[in-house]
């Protein structure tokens, strides 16, 4: 069960990077982050199909989505300095409360 788990990790990770890329790229007129963030989601789409071979489709894709979004708010929290209110924590508490009980399904 570790190699599936980490590879979903790894995914994530990779989507979390695609996306500090997006926004490095300035609305890819930096081309070359531009380039980085299409490579990297590609990555991270093979890297989850590796993780599918394992785990039910559902879940992986919920939890890889999950893990993508929590991971780049947190992301543009800490690196770029975006503010997030109260409702947002409460949101990425509700997301990460939801891939627990998905798991636990």
């Amino acid at each position: 069960m570790l190699i599936p788990i980490s590879l979903l990790a790894g995914s994530a990770a990779l989507d979390v990077y695609a996306n500090y890329c997006v926004k490095r790229s300035v609305g890819f007129s930096r081309w070359g982050w531009g380039f980085l963030a299409l490579a990297s989601i590609i990555v991270a789409f093979v890297v989850l199909s590796f993780a599918v071979r394992y785990l039910p489709l559902g879940v992986a894709y919920a939890v890889w989505g999950s893990l993508g979004m929590v991971g780049t708010a947190l992301l543009d929290i800490f690196i770029f300095r975006s503010p997030l209110g109260k409702k947002g924590w409460v949101g990425i508490f509700f997301i990460v409360a939801g891939m627990l009980l998905l798991n636990m399904a």
